[in-house]
């Protein structure tokens, strides 16, 4: 199974990728409440051993990447597990 780190690599630097459209959706806690927010892959600019770093130069840790999809096609995890 691949990690999500080499999903996001792949999709970043494989030339036969389709990275467009592709999602990645972090838990986010704000004022003790938790959420699920997405971040377009185009937003991400760089892919790095402990997480991604996003527009604006926001650091994304692995830990907190719930799911990658493409429009309803989930591309991480997997099987609904998985590891960052």
């Amino acid at each position: 199974m691949a990690t999500v780190r080499e999903l996001l690599n792949r999709l970043r630097w494989d030339v036969g990728s389709r990275s467009a459209g592709v999602v990645i959706e972090v838990r986010d806690r704000r004022d003790g409440e938790e959420t699920i927010e997405p971040v377009p892959f185009a937003a991400v600019s760089e892919v790095l051993p402990a997480g991604v770093v996003a527009a604006g130069g926001v650091f994304l840790p692995y830990h907190r990447i719930v799911r990658v999809r493409r429009g309803d096609e989930v591309l991480w995890p997997p099987d609904g597990g998985g590891r960052p």
